[in-house]
């Protein structure tokens, strides 16, 4: 079926500092479970919680691939969101440096579909997106995504969105900077 996995990586650990992690997540984080990183890495995760891993370097937050389709801005840290499904040949980058969008990318079945920014020096010597997002993951968070121990310890997290703590009924713009005008940015794969 091959491996179909989003979420966001972030240049910083913030396992000490779970209220700006929250504030980047735009998202109330209520700890659930630990689980191993096999289990965080699963397939086509929910989008009622995530899952973190906290390298010495870096946080990495798998989320639904419907979270993980935007950028994610912080003014003092890199962050890659991205989104990689082998089994439809889709990916999705948004590289932002100290809150600047650098790079986004959108590959769906080998046609470009969206691709904002000036490619980053070592793409071009990639053969398709998911080097590059193999690439991308390694320089945000210290690590290759393949040498971490499927049994490192995550944390299982739901979401409680601020909106339901405050009563607010209107819900939060779900449009996509990488959404084209006759298809929603989820509907690539």
């Amino acid at each position: 079926m091959g491996l179909n996995i989003s979420g966001l990586r972030i240049n910083k650990n913030y396992k000490d500092n779970l209220s700006d992690l929250e504030s980047i997540l735009d998202e109330k984080l209520v700890f659930e479970k630990d689980v191993t990183f096999e289990e965080a890495s699963e397939n086509w995760k929910e989008d009622t919680y995530c899952d973190i891993y906290y390298s010495d370097k870096g946080t990495l937050v798998f989320l639904a691939m419907e979270k993980s389709g935007i950028e994610f801005q912080t003014k003092k840290q890199t962050t890659f969101s991205f989104f990689l499904s082998e089994m439809t040949m889709t990916f999705s980058v948004n590289y932002v440096e100290r809150g600047h969008l650098m790079r986004s990318i959108i590959e769906a079945e080998s046609e470009l579909v969206q691709n904002e920014g000036e490619p980053l020096e070592f793409e071009e010597n990639e053969e398709d997106k998911s080097e590059l997002i193999y690439h991308l993951f390694e320089k945000t968070l210290g690590e290759s995504f393949h040498d971490i121990d499927l049994e490192a310890k995550c944390y299982r997290y739901t979401f409680k969105s601020a909106e339901k703590e405050n009563n607010i009924t209107e819900p939060r713009p779900t449009a996509s900077p990488i959404a084209t005008e006759n298809k929603p940015w989820w509907k690539f794969w």
